[in-house]
């Protein structure tokens, strides 16, 4: 982080944690030398292994490893979060600390950033959540803590049998820690694939369509049958192990787990428009705003704006009012909005921590703290999306603009002209050039993969790309030159994929 490294470290750092009883792990209170205690991992995740236990010993300091440059460095003196002295102390925080360690193992900056930055980078090949354990980890996984992802506030990384190796708090060393020293394990991720992996995480192998009104969906292999859900749909989403539907009655519906017939109805009727994210359901009744966290049948909270455009992320709520006027709050649903603009916006997306906005074609982006300064990204666009530590731009002149990492200028082109459609996920980017479609895998100056002619629209979602060429839906799974897998060869009329929809923001 630079420009808003100040005002978002808070994000970075750990500041004391309670014993967390995961049944993977109980090692002895006498932590060993640090090293790696399992088999499995990528080469470069011993290597960072390696590379992080060459800083035991070397002092946490709060800022410390964010500079231009990974390594030590000079901190921040901040009474408020339990670190007076850190501008004189020379060291690294947490994140500064898993940087440094990555660099040194593979030569580059792959992990820059405050913990929620990390938790969600593009760089990340596999993550695991804290229900499974620690049983899928492995050294050199980066393990962070927190309740949501737009909270996490430490990260460490993992040695195997139950170990971590951190940088712990001010006025401490980088040292090696039993992992259920923590209390708050929220997950863990994966820089570079090793011997094992997490299971599918819930709704990421869901495919839903519809034919006309009548919505059908699909979970597991891509030759799974398809299931009828619900008739006379005006609009559904997935989410995580959600579904949910909008009849054209006005009535929301929302079913979880299975696709079986059970259906549970969050509004009879009236409802305009809906979102789901996480254990969250936010909708409209015209421009009044409601939303329900935790159960199906939780508490409908009205929110306090009016309403032009909504979505919700993690703990987070953005609202725009019919002025123009950006609002953002975060945590709990009881009043206390957060103005990011004061006017003049047009559409904005949230993600992670980060939120891109346009005033006209001007985009703006800010990440962190709510308060966080918003940075102009100098360009002029006709859509955008956030996804991961990418953030993308499509000009009129149809050319297509991606950067990864911080918000500072740096757009690397990925296409000079003729682009019409675009779709980041992870760090896979597809774009259309009219029907033609392509596709890059990896870092941004990968190859370009020529997918499929003859394309309506298009989707992607973690390994899989979707296609629709008229009413013809077929997804492939794994590397782009996967074969195409027939879902329905014809009649269809929409499509999701996955259960984590995060689409481009166009007009």
């Amino acid at each position: 982080m630079k420009k808003v490294f100040r005002l978002a470290l808070a994000a970075a750092v750990g500041l004391g944690t309670t014993a967390l009883n995961l049944a993977a792990a109980s090692p002895a209170s006498a932590a060993p030398a640090c090293g790696v205690f399992a088999d499995g991992a990528a080469a470069e995740a011993v290597a960072a292994v390696e590379s992080a236990c060459e800083q035991i010993g070397v002092p946490y300091s709060w800022g410390g490893g964010h500079g231009g440059a990974p390594g030590p460095s000079f901190g921040l003196c901040d009474p408020g979060n339990n670190a007076p002295n850190d501008c004189n102390v020379r060291g690294l925080d947490c994140s500064g600390f898993v940087r440094y360690a990555y660099a040194l193992a593979v030569g580059e900056d792959i992990i820059n950033g405050i913990t929620t930055t990390q938790w969600q980078s593009s760089r990340v090949v596999d993550r695991f959540m804290s229900s499974e354990g620690y049983d899928p980890l492995l050294p050199g996984d980066l393990l962070l803590y927190g309740t949501a992802p737009g909270n996490l506030h430490h990260i460490s990384m993992y040695l195997g049998d139950g170990w971590i190796v951190e940088a712990p708090n001010s006025g401490a060393l980088v040292r090696v820690s039993a992992a259920s020293s923590h209390g708050d394990y929220y997950g863990a991720v994966r820089l570079f694939e090793g011997g094992t992996s997490s299971g599918p995480a819930p709704g990421s192998q869901r495919v839903a369509y519809t034919e006309g009104g009548e919505l059908w969906a699909k979970d597991g292999d891509l030759d799974a049958l398809p299931e009828w859900q619900a008739s006379d749909v005006k609009k559904y989403v997935m989410a995580g192990d959600r579904l949910a539907v909008l009849k054209n009655d006005g009535s929301l519906l929302v079913k979880e787990g299975d696709l079986g017939p059970d259906w549970y109805t969050v509004d009879p009727d009236s409802v305009t428009d809906f979102q789901l994210d996480g254990d969250r359901i936010a909708f409209t009744e015209g421009t009044d705003l409601y939303v329900v966290a935790g159960e199906l049948d939780g508490p409908i909270v009205h929110q306090d704006a009016v309403v032009k455009a909504f979505q919700i992320e993690g703990d987070r709520v953005g609202v725009l009012t019919p002025d123009g006027e950006l609002k953002v709050k975060e945590g709990d649903l009881d009043p206390g909005w957060t103005t990011i603009a004061g006017g003049g916006v047009t559409d904005f997306q949230l993600h992670g921590t980060r939120i891109a906005y346009r005033e006209g074609t001007a985009l703006f982006a800010q990440e962190g703290e709510l308060d966080a300064p918003s940075v102009d990204q100098e360009v002029d666009a006709t859509a955008y999306q956030l996804s991961g530590d990418r953030l993308a731009a499509l000009t009129g002149a149809g050319e297509l603009m991606v950067k990864e990492g911080d918000l500072d200028p740096g757009w690397f082109t990925v296409d000079t002209d003729s682009v019409t459609a675009f779709h980041l996920d992870t760090d896979r980017i597809a774009f259309a050039e009219g029907g033609e479609l392509y596709a890059k895998d990896g870092d941004l100056d990968a190859d370009i993969v020529h997918l499929s002619g003859d394309v309506t629209g298009f989707q992607l979602d973690g390994d899989r790309i979707a296609v629709l060429r008229g009413d013809d839906l077929e997804v492939k799974e794994g590397d782009l030159d996967a074969d195409w897998i027939a879902v329905n060869p014809d009649s269809v009329t929409s499509f999701q994929i996955g259960a984590d929809l995060n689409r481009p923001i166009t007009g």
